[in-house]
Formats: structure tokens, sequence, C-alpha cells
């Protein structure tokens, strides 16, 4: 006989599948001077957001730290799925193209330790700059 287990309340137990949670990340390069650089994430579900100024940064770089930051606020075994309007960044990390600058590889390789240390699913997405609410906090 074939049967479900349950808890005493009659609700089947087993293994519970996380909600997806959906970050907004972007970042932006400094100026000539190297000065105004900074990146930021928002999250949809809780309305939560980050920003942080860091001067010296190439755009490709304030993103991937955006990614970064982004990843650092999920609890472990988070499903995630990261919007940016970083096509570097989004095909980088999906493999499309191939990161030839060593401090984005130092940068991914830090993505994918976070990924692996934090049980993290994460899925990127680029999309259109207008539809990225994170690109306002910069």
């Amino acid at each position: 006989m074939n049967r479900k287990k349950s808890n005493r309340a009659g609700k089947p137990v087993g293994r519970v599948v996380p909600r997806l949670i959906r970050i907004y990340i972007d970042g932006s390069g400094a100026r000539p001077d190297g000065m105004g650089s900074g990146f930021a994430w928002f999250r949809e579900d809780t309305k939560s957001k980050h920003v942080e100024r860091c001067d010296r940064l190439t755009n490709n770089q304030a993103e991937y730290r955006a990614f970064i930051a982004a990843l650092e606020s999920a609890s472990k075994g988070a499903q995630i799925e990261i919007l940016t309007d970083s096509q570097v960044v989004a095909y980088q990390f999906n493999g499309a193209y191939k990161v030839k600058d060593p401090s984005l590889e130092t940068l991914l390789s830090k993505v994918h330790d976070l990924i692996r240390k934090n049980s993290l699913t994460v899925t990127i997405k680029w999309i259109r700059r207008e539809q990225n609410p994170a690109g306002k906090l910069i």
C-alpha cells in the first residue's frame, strides 16, 4: 500500500519548495575622475533595497558587486531570480560570453562561491534598463 506521510493535522510532510525571490540589480561605473560609482539591489517581494557607493569601479565591476550583494542578502537554500540590465553580467553568468577581464573573473568566481556555500538556486535574466527599479536607486 502506497501511503503518503502526513503530520498530525493531516497535511503532507516532505520537502518544502522555496518560493522564488526576485531581485533587481544595477551598477554604475565611475566618472573619469574615478568617483561616483556604486551599485544597488531591490527585492520585489519585501521591497527591501540596498545602495552602496564605492569609487573607482568600472560599470561591469559595479554590476557584479550588486549581484554579490544581492546574493549575500539571501537566506541559505533560497531560490533567486536576478534581473539585470547588464547583458555582460547576465551572459557571462549563463556562459554565453567568455570572461576576459581578470577582475570580472574574480567577481564571477565569488558569485559561484556564494551560490555553492549557501546552497542557492540562481537564475539570471537580462531586462531593459527601463524595467529595472534598482537603476533608480543609484
